[in-house]
């Protein structure tokens, strides 16, 4: 075998050696990233949602190992429609067994001088991993109740 032809097996051999752990690593990191991902959902499923409310949107911003955006990663957003106006007792059902403590502020009622959506009530609290917010919009005193989930890795 000639010089040449060794160098060349040699080369072929450390680029295949290279491109194998270069896979390898990427889907190490892939499975780590959907692991944190999975913990998350895991973590806000535990929220007690009644089936009455009707999911009308969800965003959930996985893991990256660079996260290049304004919005944190991972994340997750969900929006229901309550089916009516909803007390703070109900907010606070919802969150009872998430396993920290989410402290509830307003009344969950519109004010008489309220024009257009308005912010009824919200709740928020925190893992320590994760920042919690659950904010109940009274869209115009006539329709149900607007209820947004967002979590965020605790700041």
């Amino acid at each position: 075998m000639a010089w040449g032809e060794t160098v060349k097996r040699k080369t072929g051999v450390i680029i295949a050696a290279v491109l194998v752990l270069a896979a390898a690593a990427f889907f190490f990191v892939r499975a780590a990233e959907d692991r944190v991902t999975d913990d998350l959902v895991s973590r806000v499923d535990r929220f007690a949602i009644p089936a009455t409310w009707t999911l009308e949107s969800e965003i959930v911003r996985p893991e990256r190992f660079l996260c290049m955006d304004t919005n944190p990663c991972p994340s997750i957003y969900r929006r229901w429609s309550a089916g009516k106006e909803l007390t703070p007792g109900d907010i606070q059902a919802v969150a009872s067994g998430v396993g920290f403590k989410m402290t509830t502020e307003g009344t969950c009622q519109r004010r008489s001088n309220d024009i257009g959506p308005t912010l009824a009530c919200s709740s928020s609290g925190s893992d320590g991993q994760y920042d919690y917010i659950m904010n109940v919009t009274d869209r115009d005193g006539t329709e149900p109740h607007l209820v947004v989930l967002s979590v965020r890795p605790h700041e």
